[in-house]
């Protein structure tokens, strides 16, 4: 099982290797739970702006958020897939 300080020291050393001008931003989040979903995302575009980070960031966090939720439905309705 990764440590969730590691997720962080592996996307600095991601950020450190491509240091060369291109950093369009970066995300890091590791919710609690050991099945929990962590979301990792580097984004090297040098005319990345503030709003399509915010933006990326609440799109993977929606599609977290849904997986969860499907998850918890299925969950409740005793059916389950293979």
């Amino acid at each position: 099982m990764t440590k969730p300080a590691d997720v962080f020291r592996k996307m600095a050393e991601r950020i450190e290797g491509n240091s060369n001008g291109d950093f369009g931003g970066a995300f890091v989040i590791s919710p609690p739970g050991e099945d929990a979903k962590q979301l990792e995302t580097l984004i090297l575009d040098p005319t990345s702006n503030p709003a399509s980070f915010w933006a990326l960031l609440r799109a993977k966090a929606d599609m977290a958020l849904a997986d969860l939720d499907a998850a918890e439905r299925q969950k409740q309705s005793g059916f389950r897939t293979r």
